[in-house]
């Protein structure tokens, strides 16, 4: 009989577990949302957020292949909200980088001076969202890698952000390199 109410009492905090933590990732989804490839589909999440981005997307990616992508941060562009990207040096030779689509239809695009991998995957949306996790923009990311990605909707994160994108554009870009995307 105690073995049977030991098992009871166990089932039902684990019960009670499941539903405190059922309620809590049910507030944060508000806040937080959580993407995995090959699962969920981060690239719709990616271009959905893109597409209702009303003001201005700051972009800092290692890898930018996925042509999806880029489309949906063109179409930004065009409908005048203010767009940036900033890529690593890779970037300026790899076959199927976007960075000169997107500088030949008017995106400003900055290339890196790390002397090494600038290893950053994040995006900024109308100063309060932060899209960032492993998940680089590229096809691979979407069709074939195990990849994460979260959209964070907070503006006091975004900000830590913001200042960093801000350093970024401002002080760590390859002059040689950001003009050798702009020319076709």
């Amino acid at each position: 009989m105690l073995r049977r109410k030991t098992v009871l009492i166990a089932l039902g905090l684990t019960l009670i577990a499941l539903l405190a933590v059922t309620a809590a990732s049910q507030v944060q989804r508000s806040e937080i949302q959580v993407f995995f490839s090959r699962v969920d589909n981060p690239q719709a999440a990616i271009v959905q957020a893109l597409d209702g981005a009303g003001q201005s997307v700051h972009i800092a990616m290692y890898y930018f292949t996925d042509a999806k992508l880029a489309d949906a941060v063109v179409r930004a562009q065009q409908r005048g909200v203010q767009t940036y990207v900033y890529l690593d040096k890779s970037q300026v030779n790899q076959q199927y980088a976007q960075a000169r689509y997107l500088a030949a239809r008017g995106v400003p695009v900055r290339i890196s001076s790390n002397s090494a991998i600038m290893h950053n995957k994040f995006a900024i949306i109308d100063g309060s969202t932060i899209i960032t996790g492993s998940y680089n923009w590229t096809k691979s990311a979407y069709q074939r890698n195990d990849e994460n990605l979260l959209i964070i909707h907070r503006p006091d994160v975004a900000e830590c952000y913001k200042q960093r994108f801000a350093d970024l554009w401002m002080r760590e870009f390859d002059l040689a390199a950001t003009q050798a995307v702009r020319v076709n």
